[in-house]
């Protein structure tokens, strides 16, 4: 009932690196800084009882960070990374909400490469303002963005992540952008083997170039669709990205995937293989979407219902084969 936040600051300013046993309310955020810090909670949790706060903030290189934070419902982020080199894994965060601001479970703004593995990341939810893409309504299960291309390899992996709703609700973000590349700078980032269920808008968002897709699972069971569906893999002028392996329960998104170049510049080196995509037979939607792509390959997937398996529009030399297509999910 107390609150520790002046204490934690205090402790972690001079060094402490494990938090044991208890529960420690806080009601501002805290931040961790210098190089090469390490920071545990051991059977403990840290509740973010602050309106729109960001529970932890770590700014130093070399960081490793597995946490509890609750953010109650009223904490907007969970832990925000700046620095290059972290590990953020084995945490749990959960309960994070905006009512116009956007909301994050883990966020990070580096070009200097994280590693983002084996977290629990559940109910982040941001109300937004109707007015999609301005950011407000944006809750993010894990958000990794750069203002200029990656200078080292990123690593999302088994995470566990659930109910990221809310005006823009995405499970897992990209987003390498000087504001002015076309297509996205180079993120050199592997999703892989990630567990997702319920998004308000898309599964996993792509705005960065070099990136594999691997081996996620991803999984709807709400009854009814959200206001601002989208893609449940969306792929935005990005190029050599490889979407591999992944596994797409039914949903009341959109397509399955979907990559979307533009006419000025056609994107390449894109590779749609060996998923398993499921939709409903009565849903009227296209599973595999490619518009204004050059030599794109799409070969090796499994479609089950939906209205169209694959779709390719304003674009060259593209390579379909052996994508069986069946009725029933």
């Amino acid at each position: 009932m107390a609150d520790d936040t002046a204490a934690l600051q205090a402790w972690l300013k001079a060094g402490g690196s494990r938090l044991s046993n208890g529960t420690y309310r806080i009601t501002s955020g805290l931040t961790m800084a210098g190089d090469n810090r390490t920071l545990f909670t051991e059977n403990a949790k840290i509740v973010a009882d602050g309106v729109g706060i960001t529970a932890l903030t770590v700014t130093g290189n070399g960081s490793r960070v597995s946490v509890y934070v609750d953010g109650k419902n009223k904490a907007s982020y969970g832990v925000r990374v700046t620095g290059a080199s972290a590990i953020i894994e084995n945490g749990r965060y959960e309960n994070f909400y905006s009512t116009t601001g956007p909301a994050r479970g883990i966020d990070v703004a580096t070009s200097g490469g994280i590693i983002i593995r084996n977290n629990m990341i559940r109910s982040v939810i941001s109300v937004g303002d109707a007015t999609l893409g301005n950011g407000n309504g944006a809750s993010r299960g894990i958000m990794l963005n750069a203002r200029r291309a990656a200078t080292a390899a990123s690593l999302i992996s088994g995470n566990i992540i659930r109910n990221i709703m809310g005006e823009e609700g995405d499970a897992i973000q990209l987003l390498f952008f000087d504001g002015t590349a076309n297509p996205f700078n180079a993120g050199n980032v592997t999703i892989s083997d990630n567990q997702i269920l319920n998004v308000s808008r898309r599964f996993i968002k792509v705005q960065a170039s070099n990136v594999a897709v691997e081996r996620n699972k991803l999984y709807f069971d709400l009854a009814t669709p959200p206001a601002n569906p989208s893609t449940a893999i969306d792929v935005i002028r990005s190029e050599y990205v490889k979407v591999v392996g992944n596994e797409v329960g039914p949903n009341l998104l959109g397509p399955c995937i979907a990559v979307n170049g533009v006419s000025a510049v056609p994107i390449r080196g894109i590779e749609i293989r060996d998923n398993i995509l499921r939709q409903k037979d009565t849903k009227s939607a296209i599973i595999i979407y490619l518009n204004w792509t050059t030599s794109p390959i799409v070969q090796g997937n499994t479609v089950y219902g939906g209205r169209v398996a694959v779709s390719i529009v304003s674009s060259t030399k593209a390579v379909v084969q052996g994508n069986p297509r069946y009725r029933g999910t």
